[in-house]
């Protein structure tokens, strides 16, 4: 089925709803045909029929836009004399064809995914590949399918370039093998997930697949450095990327701490029963020492805090811990590397389950309504984490910690910490109200699916 057939069943579906929400107010003619054509008009210009790939919370916040355009356009056309009732009927409309396109967009995609999607093969095998392939391959919304990887390791064609190999039970080719994967698997997309790669590499790569796919896209390395503000320019023939370390203004940081509040009262509230039941739950298993334990934390600008969670492992873990890096070599090794251990001998059954359901961190509510953490931020780094932080330390402390961030959202404990690291330097060069919505929308995802927890 040709993927341009998207748009326009979408369009159908919308203005047939559009046209029976309007019958139901009892609205004229010229009425639905002028605001009709103004409604659409918006969704056209915010992106709303593209074909491009996009994941739902963007579409979410281009149908915010246009709904919130549509509706200020109705309120300054539509005459004040057309009573109170006319303009709740306005309201309820544009809420509801919200609600409708979201649903009518996300319906076609998910079940015309097989005929919509791109089929795209992604060069290279580290990290940003797999990551890659894990968003595109999860996300049904998106318009992307990976079929397959290119190896690119110790090849001469490529100059006998290394990465990690992280790609594992898929569909593998080595270089040598590019056209035959092109071919073999109706590939229409191309995406070259080298960042690590030298210009020499990513040209002779560029070479090869030109002309031999629809779409090329490249993930580039970008060492932190750009942003969402950030933009293509064309200098007079020369390619420019103009960008700026953001910074949040001062309107941005009430309408952040107003939200912690909210979340820190109804959090606390919350707490409560919550304390009742953890503790029913230890003394149950036979554990009768305190539920709650104290830590010191990096916060906001390297200021030492305190964070509260409910203990999840046995009473002296820390004391515990050296005495197994000291006995253990290879357990001293995982827990440098990573600063946690995957098969964690400390941690107790009931802990095991506050860890999976996130409930282990509940009690951080009381820190975020003091205004030491924050609902959504970085991950609270251990003092004796700061070294191991590197460069990324200067930036993740200009932003209080918080309860969920960038690395509970993107695969929680699966995270290794170098990852963790750039992931929170991420979230403060491009914190935004949309970020911080899609952060809590992929925690409570990866909490019901159990996805990292440990």
């Amino acid at each position: 089925m040709n993927r341009k057939l998207m748009p326009f069943m979408l369009l159908l579906i919308e203005v047939v709803m559009y046209y029976f929400i309007c019958l139901y107010f009892h609205m004229d003619l010229d009425l639905i045909i002028g605001s009709g054509i103004l409604y659409f008009l918006f969704l056209f210009i915010y992106g709303h029929y593209s074909l491009n790939t996009c994941l739902i919370w963007d579409e979410i916040k281009a149908l915010v836009k246009s709904s919130f355009c549509f509706y200020i356009a109705l309120l300054v056309l539509v005459p004040k004399s057309t009573g109170y009732e006319r303009r709740m009927h306005l309201t309820i409309m544009v809420a509801s064809m919200f609600i409708i396109c979201l649903l009518a967009d996300r319906y076609i995609r998910i079940a015309f995914r097989d005929q919509f999607a791109r089929k795209t093969l992604v060069i290279g095998t580290g990290y940003e590949a797999a990551r890659l392939g894990k968003i595109s391959n999860n996300n049904r919304f998106a318009l992307t399918q990976v079929e397959g990887y290119v190896d690119a390791n110790w090849t001469d064609q490529l100059f006998d370039f290394k990465q990690e190999n992280v790609i594992k039970n898929s569909f593998i080719y080595s270089y040598e093998e590019l056209d035959e994967a092109i071919k073999t698997l109706k590939i229409e997309q191309i995406i070259v997930a080298l960042p690590e790669a030298s210009e020499e590499v990513i040209d002779k790569v560029m070479s090869d697949i030109y002309g031999k796919v629809e779409s090329v896209k490249y993930l580039p390395d970008v060492n932190g450095t750009m942003t969402f503000s950030s933009e293509v320019q064309d200098f007079d023939g020369q390619l420019l990327i103009a960008t700026a370390n953001n910074e949040m203004s001062s309107l941005a940081n009430t309408m952040k701490r107003f939200i912690d509040i909210c979340a820190g009262i109804a959090g606390c509230l919350t707490l409560i029963p919550l304390i009742a039941f953890v503790k029913y739950k230890y003394v149950k298993s036979g554990d009768h020492d305190s539920i709650i334990f104290s830590q010191d934390r990096i916060g906001k600008n390297g200021k030492m805090i305190k964070i509260y969670k409910f203990r999840s492992m046995v009473p002296n873990a820390e004391r515990i811990l050296d005495e197994l890096m000291e006995k253990d070599p290879k357990i001293k090794e995982e827990y440098l590397t990573n600063k946690k251990l995957v098969n964690d001998p400390r941690i107790t059954p009931v802990g095991k389950f506050l860890r999976k359901t996130s409930l282990d961190e509940w009690p951080q509510f009381v820190n975020v309504l003091l205004g030491e953490m924050s609902l959504i931020g970085p991950r609270p780094y251990l003092p004796r984490e700061k070294e191991d932080m590197g460069q990324y330390y200067n930036s993740i402390i200009k932003c209080k910690p918080g309860v969920t961030g960038m690395w509970q959202a993107n695969g929680r404990s699966d995270v290794e910490f170098n990852y963790r690291c750039k992931l929170d330097d991420y979230y403060y060069h491009n914190w935004s109200i949309w970020l911080d919505f899609t952060i809590i929308y992929k925690t409570i995802k990866g909490v019901v699916y159990g996805k990292g927890s440990l």
